[in-house]
C-alpha cells in the first residue's frame, strides 16, 4: 500500500515518524517554508507585514485578499501599521472565510459573541484610519442568503484567484468551514468538493468541541450547529497562501499532516499545498507555513 506521507525527496515515512521528526527537522524534510517565531506576538507581527507588503506590491491597484476568524491577532497589528506607516487601503477587497448560523440555518446576528463579522469589523475595519480603509462595500460576508452573491464578488475581483490567502487548519483537516465532506450516507467524489463554492453547512462534533474550548470555555451549547463557508474552488485559486498555527498544542497532529501528508479530501488542510489552475487543473502550490515553537513541537501522547 502505497504511503500517505512522504518527505519532498518522495521518501515514504509512517504516521509517527511524521509525528516525532523535531521541529528544526520540518521544513527540510518536508521542502515547504516553515517559519517558526518565537512567540504569538512576532507571529501576529509577521502575518501583518505580509499583508502590508501584499498591499503595497500592488502599487494602488486592487488587492484581494481571503481572511479568516482565526487567527486574528495579526488583525490589530496590520491597523496600526496602516496608520503609521500611511499605507492607503482603499483599494483592497477582502473575503471574509465563514460564518455561523443558528439551528434554523439563519446567519447569526453581528451583535452575537462568535460573529465572525463582528470581530472583523471590531479587530480590523474600525481599527484602520478612516482616510486610509476600504469602503465597508469592498468587505464581502457570506451568510445563508448571499452565496450566489459571494461567488459572482470572486468572479469580478479575483477573476484569476485572490492576491492572498490566510487559513488556519483545524485538528481534523478543516480550513474555513470545509471539512471531509462525506459523512453518514453521503458520498462526495474529490472531483466535486474541489469545484465546491461558496455553501451552507453542519458543523462537525469535534470542530464543535475544539471552538467550545477556545470560544465558550468548554460550553458546547454557546456554538452555533451550522456555518456558511466559501468552499474550495476559490480558496484554492488564491496566488498565495498562508497557513497559520497558532492555536496550541492540539494543532501539531495538523501541521504534520499538512506538511507531509499527500493531498486528500479526507485530510482537507493538505489540499492547500495545490492551486487550482483557470482551466480545473490542479498543480503544486508552495504554501508558507507560519508557526511557534508550541505548535511545532513533536506530537506526543500523555495523561492530562
Amino acid at each position: 500500500m502505497e504511503s500517505e506521507r512522504r518527505d519532498k525527496d518522495g521518501k515514504p515515512l509512517t504516521k509517527k515518524e511524521v509525528q516525532l521528526l523535531p521541529a528544526e527537522e520540518l521544513s527540510q524534510r518536508s521542502g515547504l517554508p516553515v517559519n517558526i517565531c518565537p512567540d504569538s506576538h512576532s507571529l501576529y507581527e509577521s502575518i501583518a507585514e505580509v499583508m502590508i507588503e501584499t498591499i503595497l506590491r500592488k502599487e494602488g491597484q486592487k488587492v484581494s485578499m481571503i481572511l479568516p476568524v482565526g487567527p486574528i491577532g495579526q488583525y490589530p497589528v496590520f491597523a496600526g501599521k496602516v496608520k503609521e506607516r500611511g499605507v492607503d487601503c482603499r483599494n483592497l477587497w477582502t473575503f471574509n472565510m465563514d460564518e455561523f448560523l443558528d439551528r434554523n440555518g439563519r446567519t447569526i446576528p453581528q451583535s452575537h459573541p462568535v460573529s465572525f463579522k463582528g470581530i472583523m469589523m471590531e479587530t480590523f475595519f474600525e481599527r484602520m484610519p478612516t482616510e486610509l480603509r476600504m469602503p465597508i462595500e469592498q468587505m464581502f460576508f457570506p451568510r445563508h442568503d448571499n452565496m450566489d452573491e459571494i461567488d459572482r464578488a470572486f468572479d469580478e475581483h479575483a477573476p484569476d484567484g485572490v492576491d492572498l490567502c490566510l487559513a488556519g487548519v483545524g485538528p481534523e483537516g478543516h480550513f474555513a468551514f470545509n471539512e471531509d465532506p462525506n459523512f453518514g450516507h453521503v458520498e462526495v467524489s474529490e472531483e466535486e468538493f474541489l469545484a465546491d463554492r461558496t455553501r451552507l453547512v453542519l458543523v462537525n462534533t469535534s470542530t464543535v468541541d475544539m471552538d467550545a474550548l477556545v470560544a465558550s470555555s468548554g460550553d458546547r451549547s454557546a456554538i452555533p450547529p451550522f456555518a456558511v463557508t466559501i468552499g474550495p474552488h476559490d480558496v484554492l485559486r488564491a496566488k498565495r497562501t498562508e497557513v497559520i498555527f497558532f492555536a496550541g498544542k492540539f494543532q501539531r497532529n495538523a501541521l504534520r499532516e499538512v506538511l507531509f501528508r499527500k493531498p486528500t479530501i479526507r485530510f482537507p488542510g493538505t489540499l492547500l499545498k495545490l492551486r487550482k489552475s483557470k482551466d480545473g487543473t490542479l498543480v503544486p502550490q508552495n504554501i508558507t507555513i507560519w508557526t511557534t515553537p508550541v505548535e511545532a513541537g513533536p506530537v506526543t501522547t500523555q495523561t492530562v
